[in-house]
Formats: structure tokens, C-alpha cells, sequence
């Protein structure tokens, strides 16, 4: 362990996690991926990993979808608080994910470019930044199916699959039509928002993970899941997708049945957590968990997407009552996710450069648990920094 970080862990556990010190704690943490990134020559982003283990499991620039929350957690410790050198390594590691933009192959292009060049335009509004966002946007427009009204997520020969998580995917296209005034790209988001709200939820307002749909006529073949625990299940992180993606949609459109779904959806999850004093969901809603039955994990990213989510739908509340109730959750929940219970610091045994343990990828147990994830500490660090701004 550093110098720096030794002491920085010592500060954190003599003087209690406030918002204030997760944020200095992510640049010394981030600080050591950063190095890891130069000395990989700029090969190196960080997945997910094992909390006893001294390294990430990562990935390259432009494989995958979850590089992008790398260069992303660097662009929200910017966003929090400005200097010359984190400004520097926000850039140095946003840069190489640039080719990711031309990928047509995927729906994850939104993923990675929003949190890398998507904070770095709307910090910095460079031309070059709007640019890649721009291409990224057309690379996923490609993936529309006018017959469907949504966008592909998984390739698959067998039938036509959107997932809730592609709901995030969504910012992409509305930004690239906001700046450019290209109709066609804010028309695809919107019909992908509208098909995914009627056809991904249930009537208490829980979600689908999968919706595979007839590429000929358009028409549901069936609905399931493929990370949570049963097909009837809610997982947890899919529910978060949903909140946080219709209130991104009502951003760009405010078109109200947007707003409403992602109220809907958020106040199934504020219903459905542990107990009000326990906000850190389980991985899956309806995962047996307790004392009797068989140990299931928590998800640490789904509650700190979730309350980030929770922060900006808080604006957007049609009351004073709900708007508060919103915002006194989304601070609970990133307190919460702010001790020694998720944060990685302390005297415990852990030695990942990371913020976050006790992330769940999901399907249990088939995929790794008790992980750190690089979407965890991307979406909690967004929130912290979105409820410094209020």
C-alpha cells in the first residue's frame, strides 16, 4: 500500500466517510489505475475485481463496454473538483476509446462514449469530443429496426433481443440530435423508449431483463432474463437501467408517460429494498435472501446507479413531497454505500485500487460476486457529484 493511500485509508476511518472524503479517496484510488493505465501504454481499463486481489481484471480501449467507466470516473473526480493533472488523466485515458465510436456491432457504444466523451464535451465543449459523439451515434442508429421500433442489443440469429440496459444507450442519441438538430436520431431514441415502456415492464412497474421480438413483423416472441434470478424476477441493476434511462429520456423529450414510467419504476425499487434503513439491494428483488435460506449477494452498482438516477429524477418530480422523498433516498443510499461495509478502505484485507466491493454481475452464482465494478464506482462517484451541484 502507498504512502498516500495508507494515510488517505487512516483519514477515512478516523473521521467517518462523508461524500467529501469517497471523492478524494477515488483520486488516490483512480490515481493508481491511472499509473497502471501509462504503464500498459494505455492498454489497461479496469472491469471488475476481486477485492483481495491487488489488480483488475481488464479490458483494452476499445473491447468490451465497460471501458468507458474508467475514463468516466476520472471526467466525474474532474467534475467535482478541477485540477491540472486529473484534468490530464481524464484525457490521456478518454482519448484511445475514440475508435470505439465506429462500432456498429454493438448497442454498448453508448455505454462507453457517453461516460468518456459525452462528460468530457459537456465539461469542456471541444468540436473534437462532439465529433466522436456524433459518429458513436450513427454507428448505433444502424442497429434500428423500423419494424420493431427499437435498437438491437444482443446479436442473435434466432431472434430480434433488446435488454433494459439499452435503455442507457438512449443519451447517445438524443445528445448527437440535440447538438446536430438530426431528427432522425432523436426519432429512433424516442420509438426505442416508447416500444421498451410498453412491452418491459410488468403492472407494478417491474421490469423484463430481455424482450426477444419477431424481426419480421415486430411482434413479442417472449420475455426473460439472462443475469437475473428467474425469468418472472426483477433484477435489481436491470430495474436501475430502467429508472435512470426513462428519466434521461424525459430530460431530452419531456414527454410525460416517459416521466412517469421512471417514477413507477423507481418507486418499486424504494418498496423493495431490504427495509428502510437497509438500502443496498440484493442482486435480484425476488432472490430468496434471509437467515434461513442460502446466501445470495448484494449489488452495490445497482444502488449506486439507482441513486444516482434517483438525484435527477428528483428535479423532475411533480411535487415537493416526492421530489424531497427522491433526494432523501438517493443521499441515504450513497451514505450508506459510503462505509466500511461497501467502500474498500480500512484495516480489512482488501487491496484493489477500487471504491466499491460487493458488486454482483449476475446470473449467482455463475458469474463473479462480491466484485468491484467499474460501473459501481462510476455511478456512485455521478452521484455524489450531482448531489454537490444541487
Amino acid at each position: 500500500m502507498t504512502a498516500l493511500l495508507y494515510f488517505t485509508s487512516l483519514l477515512l476511518v478516523c473521521r467517518g466517510v462523508s461524500s467529501i472524503d469517497v471523492m478524494r479517496y477515488a483520486s488516490v484510488q483512480y490515481s493508481i489505475l491511472y499509473y497502471e493505465f501509462v504503464d500498459s501504454s494505455g492498454t489497461f481499463y479496469p472491469s471488475y475485481g476481486y477485492p483481495l486481489d491487488d489488480e483488475w481484471k481488464s479490458t483494452t480501449a476499445t473491447n468490451g463496454w465497460t471501458q468507458g467507466f474508467f475514463p468516466g470516473v476520472l471526467w466525474n473526480i474532474v467534475a467535482y473538483n478541477a485540477t491540472r493533472e486529473s484534468l490530464k488523466r481524464a484525457i490521456d485515458v478518454t482519448t484511445p476509446t475514440a475508435a470505439f465510436a465506429n462500432n456498429t456491432g454493438t448497442h454498448d457504444v453508448g455505454f462507453v462514449i457517453m461516460s468518456g466523451f459525452g462528460n468530457a464535451y459537456r465539461l469542456l465543449k471541444l468540436s473534437e469530443y462532439l465529433d466522436v459523439i456524433v459518429t458513436a451515434a450513427r454507428s448505433l442508429a444502424t442497429r434500428y429496426s423500423p419494424i420493431v421500433r427499437c435498437i438491437r442489443s444482443w446479436n442473435s440469429p434466432t431472434g430480434y433481443l433488446v435488454i433494459i440496459d439499452n435503455m442507457m444507450n438512449l443519451e447517445l442519441l438524443f445528445e448527437a440530435s440535440n447538438q446536430t438538430k438530426d431528427q432522425t436520431l432523436y426519432n429512433i431514441a424516442w420509438q426505442h423508449a416508447n416500444r421498451t415502456m410498453y412491452e418491459h415492464f410488468r403492472s407494478d412497474n417491474s421490469s423484463y431483463h430481455v424482450v426477444e421480438y419477431n424481426e419480421t413483423d415486430g411482434s413479442v416472441v417472449r420475455k426473460y432474463t439472462a443475469q437475473g434470478y428467474a425469468d418472472w424476477s426483477t433484477w435489481s441493476r436491470g430495474q436501475s437501467w430502467a429508472v435512470h434511462g426513462f428519466t434521461i429520456a424525459y430530460r431530452y423529450t419531456k414527454y410525460q408517460p416517459f416521466l412517469d414510467k421512471a417514477i413507477g419504476a423507481a418507486n418499486y425499487v424504494l418498496t423493495h429494498l431490504p427495509s428502510s434503513t437497509d438500502l443496498v439491494t440484493y442482486w435480484d428483488y425476488d432472490a430468496p435472501h434471509n437467515s434461513t435460506l442460502a446466501y445470495q449477494p448484494r449489488d452495490t452498482s445497482a444502488a449506486a446507479i439507482f441513486a444516482s438516477a434517483l438525484v435527477e429524477l428528483s428535479q423532475y418530480a411533480p411535487t415537493c413531497n416526492l421530489k424531497d422523498s427522491f433526494l432523501a433516498n438517493a443521499k441515504a443510499i450513497v451514505d450508506q454505500l459510503s462505509t466500511p461495509q461497501y467502500l474498500i478502505y480500512g484495516d480489512k484485507d482488501y487491496k484493489l485500487p477500487a471504491l466499491l466491493t460487493n458488486g454482483t454481475m449476475g446470473p449467482y452464482p455463475k458469474s463473479p460476486y462480491d466484485v468491484s465494478l467499474a460501473y459501481g464506482d462510476y455511478y456512485l462517484t455521478q452521484a455524489i457529484v450531482r448531489l454537490a451541484k444541487l
